[in-house]
């Protein structure tokens, strides 16, 4: 019997329709571990709100207790009580860190998902910055980062768990804003965590473990809306700063929710032939593509 293209080709799509999972069950982290820095405010915040809602038991955590006493209560009032607790931890600290992921286990026995959402930030131009801004920055940003992956990854590989890593990086890696910078460290600081997650995935995908990066654009986050230049710049420098950055104009400031979803995604088996790659979440702006163009001032004004 010769070979006949149309059967095998049927037989083949046989297997697909055979091992598809259902749809439900792709976008869903039911009966999942997740851990959250940075989950007390801003975007950690809604992707803990998100992977709560998609059914995961959630640790957030925070290097501030205060913040914990106004966004527990949010969680609890969702309906979300005795699936997420909180967990006090400076991400710079590795027995801190240790001691989180020890609690996370203790709390609800597994740990299959990690989402790195802490970061700081300040304004201050490379000619201005002060030595100690530039470190701090890079410090939580990248050294807790690290701390981070390191054991979380480390736990996941001795208790044999194929997870998921999701770091939050920014466009401001390759996308220099407002209109004459402001943040350098920030985006050395972002820069770093998708060229570590781009390591670490080669790393870890042999043992089932999928580290992935979304990249946000500028949004309105409790973060966003309270940080100030550095303390460490004089009044002058700092009103320039500021004038600046008021001057800067985008046609939108993408909701914290859109992003969040994204990096909800990427905790769901969705994502599982995805690893080492950088999702850009910004509404088009790294490809200047916007919906109106804003109103252009000169500025600085020329001299008459």
């Amino acid at each position: 019997m010769g070979y006949d293209q149309a059967s095998a080709n049927a037989a083949l799509m046989k297997g697909y329709v055979d091992t598809a999972r259902p749809i439900g069950e792709m976008f869903s982290v039911s009966g999942k571990v997740a851990l959250v820095t940075g989950g007390t405010s801003g975007l950690g915040f809604n992707i803990a709100l998100r992977l709560l809602q998609g059914g995961a038991s959630v640790v957030v955590a925070s290097h501030l207790d205060s913040e914990a006493g106004a966004v527990m209560p949010l969680f609890e009032e969702a309906g979300f009580k005795g699936r997420v607790r909180f967990f006090k931890a400076d991400v710079r600290d590795e027995e801190e860190v240790k001691e989180l992921i020890g609690f996370t286990d203790e709390a609800f026995g597994s740990l299959d998902i990690f989402v790195n959402s802490a970061a700081v930030w300040n304004y201050a131009h490379i000619y201005d910055m002060p030595e100690q801004d530039f470190r701090r920055v890079l410090d939580v940003n990248v050294s807790g980062a690290f701390l981070m992956m390191k054991h979380v990854s480390r736990y996941m590989i001795d208790k044999g768990i194929h997870g998921k890593i999701t770091m939050i990086s920014s466009n401001v890696a390759w996308l220099p804003y407002p209109v004459f910078g402001g943040y350098p460290h920030y985006a050395a600081s972002k820069g770093g965590v998708i060229a570590m997650t781009i390591e670490a995935a080669k790393e870890l995908k042999r043992f089932g473990i999928m580290v992935n990066t979304v990249a946000p654009g500028g949004m309105v986050t409790p973060g966003a809306t309270t940080t100030m230049c550095s303390d460490g710049i004089t009044e002058d420098q700092a009103d320039e700063l500021y004038d600046e950055i008021s001057v800067w104009q985008i046609d939108e400031t993408q909701p914290v929710d859109s992003v969040a979803i994204v990096a909800y995604a990427m905790c769901t088996a969705m994502s599982d032939g995805m690893t080492g790659e950088c999702v850009v979440v910004d509404g088009g702006m790294s490809h200047n593509i916007v919906r109106f163009q804003p109103e252009i001032m000169q500025y600085p004004e020329e001299p008459v």
